[in-house]
């Protein structure tokens, strides 16, 4: 693979780059420089693609590590007075069934994700997650049963 030919892929992934990073990571900037890491990491590492029509599962893994990666560095306590002090942020105008689940725990969230909004396979979404099909599938069930009651709850105009 080429390096336009690795540039025109990424740009067909990118949609799918930032909402992965966006479910995992919660700082605008921090998404970014996760998926720029990531393509950063799979360009040096494009001689271990062993075959290229996955090319975009296995940019979305790589991404998944470099989320999991900061998400490991980004333990930090906030003093609680520093915690009040900070005025709450703005709600965004976002409909009730992607406000739910950006609640979701983030292992349901990301399989969500991937599943029903990214549209893989349950298949492909275990192997990006590294994990078993049938917990693919508990956790889809679960983030269901959760969404399906949160949802129920809502008061509808």
């Amino acid at each position: 693979m080429d390096k336009d030919e690795f540039a025109q892929q990424v740009r067909a992934a990118e949609g799918t780059l930032y909402n992965v990073a966006k479910t995992m990571l919660a700082s605008e900037s921090d998404c970014e420089d996760a998926v720029s890491d990531a393509i950063l990491s799979a360009w040096l590492r494009l001689g271990s693609l062993r075959e290229p029509q996955y090319f975009k599962t296995w940019l979305v893994r790589i991404l998944i590590n470099e989320c999991n990666k900061r998400l490991r560095r980004k333990k930090i306590t906030v003093p609680y007075e520093e915690y009040m002090d900070t005025p709450a942020p703005e709600p965004e105008d976002y409909s009730d069934l992607y406000r739910a689940v950006a609640e979701l725990k983030p292992k349901l969230r990301i399989a969500v994700l991937l599943f029903y909004i990214e549209g893989y396979s349950l298949d492909e979404t275990a192997r990006l997650l590294k994990i078993p099909q049938g917990t693919v599938k508990s956790r889809l069930n679960a983030a269901r049963k959760i969404l399906k009651e949160r949802l129920r709850d809502e008061d509808l105009p």
